[in-house]
């Protein structure tokens, strides 16, 4: 398999896309367990009876053939300049950006279970605060067992707290 099978973004150079190599991504694959997540405390207080028409419109957005863009991993906020992100095809297909490379592989949706396989990722070298990030992105992936959609924001939880959070990249 080639870098071809990801679908190129307008913005990424052609130089970016033809030094893309494509490997197995040892870490996901036996990153299982062992990962510490903290839960998104929930912010309480008062709320407005009506959603605003923004909140209405992104809660129905589908899971699938949306593009997320990641804005939390466990309680730590990703800036949306450096966001990783998420798209989930109806045929049992991921893909994204990590944070430094681009990722790929299947995963299975059954209601609110959501679960990844064998993912493989371009091999690219980013600073080490980029590369850290993609690392926390990846294990944060490897534990997701189960999606929800909260306010517009789909939440992935490995079955007993939110790992991560995404919000439409539009």
């Amino acid at each position: 398999m080639t870098s071809s099978c990801f679908k190129a973004k307008p913005s990424t150079s052609h130089l970016d896309r033809s030094r893309c190599h494509v490997a197995m991504w040892r870490g996901l694959a036996t990153i299982r367990i062992g990962l510490l997540v903290i839960g998104i405390p929930l912010a309480s207080g008062c709320t407005s009876p009506v959603a605003p028409a923004h909140v209405a419109a992104a809660q129905s957005l589908p899971l699938t053939e949306t593009d997320w863009r990641c804005s939390r991993i466990g309680t730590r906020v990703i800036p949306a300049e450096s966001a990783p992100t998420l798209l989930i095809t109806s045929k049992g297909h991921a893909s994204g950006f990590a944070g430094v490379n681009r990722w790929s592989g299947p995963c299975t949706v059954d209601g609110t279970t959501l679960k990844f396989g064998m993912l493989i990722m371009t091999r690219m070298a980013g600073s080490p605060e980029r590369m850290e990030l993609e690392q926390a992105y990846a294990n944060a992936l490897a534990a997701v067992k189960q999606w929800s959609m909260v306010e517009g924001r789909l939440q992935c939880s490995d079955g007993t707290s939110v790992t991560m959070e995404f919000v439409p990249a539009g």
